[in-house]
């Protein structure tokens, strides 16, 4: 018996050796609800977690406010963001928002998270009173204009001199054209067949306020829309002030998280291994009548490390892609020794990424294969400081020069995204992921306005790079996507396919080595109105076997993809062992720079295999 409770005493006080230590952001003077700026108080608590390990900063449930520094610069577009919460330096620390409401006020990033190991955020919700967004009800559209009803307490303007100025907390901005995204009033969904500024360049024509809160734009819209039956999201910034980011870290968890609101990428990651968002969404704030959230992607990673998983997320209103996950590529603009090359310092492809110690895989440009790999064994700005000289531990292969590009190989992450919703509630698309680890998309809901999956290997614009290796889609419902696709062949839109794989790699013969690899498409649930499932260039072993395709008709069909499977330069194409719908009557593959026989389906589904001829089937901006 003495030996039972020895070991009782033993295990309770092993316990209080490794529980966290609880401290409450009242501890340091602030109380919820008062409408104080929350930043000087929780400076101070982080100060006192500083050097300390396995901390949980609590805050009891209410509203915390907070406000930006006062600026001397009267123009919001030149303010610097004001830093909401700054996580720098700690290990295995929480904070816990004990379900509270985090309001910021004006140009503010929501937090950073910088040098941590072990950091876990939790348990709030972040918003904006006034957000960068507006909106209005379409209640008139004819030839000659167009007339919006704006909740003119929400979302407040001025009219002068015919333009409509939408007045902030200490800012005041015109509306971008760029976006203007279209919503069906009644379900909140992307309206069907409407992109980015599908009102065209209406809202830089003269306007007047013809009665209260009623705003008539002179010109003709590009499209006409049925009155009271659509809502417009009017931006006034992009890509402004990051929502929630961590660099330089390891071992991050954001769960229970409801972001209605940030100022470009709701969570954004670089230079970090292991990052996790479990119930960590960007949503519209249904309660006050929204159909916006977040000015950008839901999340955004970029030459991360480990593993990112994306778990029982449902984000909704973001102004561009649920995720977007990705390594990066530099331009070479030249070589001054076997050993050096030049990088530009500004614009896509740019060389600032670059550190002493990254590994770089070296890569021909007409081909796009990795190559030899070398160390960054230095990194010099020019004397002009228009490029920068990178240096590797060894010569670099004397075929690369002026041109060609490296692909960072040191941080690279493995993905994981399952029991997700990814709906017809954002613009753009769903899922995009370009890295060499192991990728897992599975148990998730696809409902999206442009193409579900996106995999690029983008080394001509955006320069988000990194060719798939090992990519697996299993288990999960497409359901009526691609409401918003390509409908004429501009890039513009929303994607070709389902699942749309379009590196920038266009292979030119039968023979050339395809960028992507092992990309396997399989026991999916596919419910489809229109006729394309899959477009895929570049890739070596495409697998789409095991999946059920029902038919619907809940949409009018209108893609310019005319056939199930587009293909140009894959090789190793296996469509076996699936389950057709009756009602889907199309059974076509269209190949391009490919063999017949690099194509294989079951005979019994009596698939057409044919080269496609005398159509340019790459989009153009």
């Amino acid at each position: 018996m003495r030996y039972y409770i020895l070991g009782l005493c033993l295990l309770v006080v092993n316990s209080l050796t490794w529980a966290s230590t609880i401290i409450s952001i009242e501890d340091f003077g602030l109380k919820p609800n008062t409408g104080v700026d929350t930043r000087p108080f929780l400076k101070k608590a982080l100060q006192a977690c500083q050097n300390r390990n396995d901390i949980v900063l609590v805050f009891p449930k209410g509203r915390y406010d907070f406000y930006p520094d006062k600026s001397n610069e009267s123009d919001v577009l030149k303010r610097p963001a004001t830093l909401g919460i700054h996580l720098k330096g700690l290990n295995k620390f929480t904070l816990d928002g004990g379900g509270s409401e985090f309001v910021f006020h004006g140009k503010m990033e929501i937090a950073h998270i910088e040098d941590c190991d072990s950091l876990t955020l939790r348990n709030f919700s972040v918003d904006w009173d006034r957000p960068f967004i507006s909106q209005g009800e379409i209640i008139g559209s004819t030839d000659s204009y167009l007339d919006i009803k704006i909740d003119k307490e929400a979302y407040p303007y001025e009219v002068v001199d015919g333009k409509v100025y939408f007045i902030g907390e200490d800012w005041k901005l015109p509306i971008m054209t760029m976006y203007s995204t279209l919503y069906n009033k009644a379900t909140k969904e992307i309206a069907y067949n409407t992109w980015d500024a599908s009102l065209g360049d209406i809202f830089e024509k003269p306007v007047e306020e013809i009665s209260e809160g009623v705003l008539r734009f002179h010109g003709k819209p590009a499209i006409q829309v049925e009155p009271y039956t659509t809502i417009v999201s009017l931006f006034h910034v992009r890509y402004f002030a990051t929502g929630i980011g961590v660099t330089n870290s390891r071992n991050i968890l954001w769960k229970d998280i409801k972001m209605y609101h940030s100022l470009s990428n709701g969570f954004w990651g670089y230079r970090t291994e292991n990052i996790t968002m479990d119930n960590a969404s960007v949503v519209v704030n249904d309660a006050k009548g929204r159909y916006f959230s977040s000015v950008a992607d839901a999340s955004h990673f970029s030459e991360c490390g480990g593993t990112i998983r994306v778990l029982n997320c449902a984000h909704t209103g973001q102004a561009d892609d649920f995720i977007n996950v990705h390594g990066t590529s530099v331009k070479i603009i030249g070589r001054v020794n076997q050993n050096t090359v030049m990088a530009p310092v500004e614009g896509k492809g740019s060389g600032r990424s670059v550190q002493i110690g990254d590994e770089y895989w070296f890569i021909k440009q007409p081909e796009a294969q990795r190559g030899e790999v070398g160390v960054v064994a230095d990194k010099k700005l020019s004397e002009d400081g228009s490029f920068y000289y990178v240096s590797f531990d060894k010569p670099v292969p004397e075929a690369i020069g002026n041109g060609d590009f490296m692909e960072c190989k040191t941080w690279c992450a493995a993905v994981e995204i399952r029991n997700c919703k990814i709906q017809k509630r954002h613009r753009a698309r769903g899922i995009l992921v370009t890295t060499p680890k192991k990728v897992v998309i599975e148990n998730n809901y696809f409902s999206t306005a442009g193409t579900a999956i996106l995999i690029e290997g983008d080394f001509d614009y955006w320069y988000e790079s990194g060719a798939n290796t090992d990519v697996t889609i299993r288990n999960n419902t497409f359901d009526n996507c691609l409401t918003s696709g390509n409908r004429d062949g501009s890039r513009s839109q929303w994607g070709e396919a389902v699942i749309t794989i379009t590196p920038s790699h266009i292979p030119s013969t039968v023979d050339m080595e395809p960028y992507h690899k092992n990309i396997r498409i399989v026991d999916n649930r596919f419910y489809v109105f229109d006729v394309p499932l899959v477009r895929a260039v570049s890739t070596r072993g495409l697998y789409f076997m095991n999946n059920q395709i029902i038919k619907t008709f809940d949409y009018r069909p209108y893609t310019w993809q005319k056939v199930s499977f587009l293909l140009d330069g894959c090789r190793d194409v296996k469509i076996r062992n699936n389950s057709w719908d009756k009602r889907y009557t199309e059974r076509s593959v269209a190949v391009e720079h490919m063999r017949l026989s690099d194509v294989q389906t079951d005979a019994n589904d009596h698939f057409v295999i044919k080269e496609l001829k005398g159509i340019d089937t790459h989009m153009q901006w």
